[in-house]
């Protein structure tokens, strides 16, 4: 089911994954992902991974563009660049724990500004030692405390107006996560 989402982990005080994901993005779905990547990942090689990886620049991606169109690859790019494909969700965790040093990966971390389409987020705060799940739909303005207060659409138009950035609904710490239920009973209450 088509839910857009946003995986993010942060380390040393920045964003090493922002990865837009296109299908379920619900606590069912992209959280529990994430919350089994959580129960087996090998936390000091993913954060040297991590340390090792990089962002796209905005040249980088224009090259891999025109690659990409010189050499007919517009169909079954993503099988060959996984990494950067809106089909992968959660699993980029187990892509960065898995690659080689020096991964390169899109900086997606802006598409928590639009919670029309951003409906759910997952970040993996590494330096407060917790998980983060963030709702959209948000209609009121985020007190100056939330993770994504101030971050402003890249394209506004009038279909988003009225829609603030995506709101933290819970919080666990990593040493404790929950389980798919009480993820879920917390993010969705009677």
């Amino acid at each position: 089911m088509g839910t857009r989402h946003l995986i993010a982990v942060q380390l040393d005080g920045q964003y090493r994954i922002a990865q837009y994901g296109q299908w379920d993005g619900n606590p069912s779905g992209q959280g529990a992902t994430v919350l089994n990547f959580l129960g087996e990942w090998r936390r000091p090689e993913f954060e040297a991974k991590l340390r090792a990886a990089s962002f796209l620049t905005e040249e980088e991606m224009e090259a891999l563009s025109a690659r990409i169109k010189r050499e007919g690859l517009e169909i079954g790019w993503s099988e060959r660049w996984p990494e950067l494909s809106r089909d992968v969700g959660a699993e980029i965790l187990e892509m960065v724990q898995h690659a080689d040093a020096g991964i390169k990966l899109l900086d997606e971390i802006g598409f928590a500004a639009n919670s029309l389409l951003c409906e759910w987020a997952y970040v993996i705060d590494l330096d407060a030692e917790t998980l983060e799940v963030f709702k959209g739909l948000q209609k009121e303005p985020l007190p100056e405390t939330e993770r994504f207060f101030g971050f402003e659409l890249k394209y506004p138009n009038e279909v988003f107006e009225g829609y603030y950035p995506i709101r933290m609904i819970a919080s666990y710490p990593l040493d404790a996560p929950p389980t798919v239920e009480q993820m879920e009973r917390d993010c969705y209450p009677s």
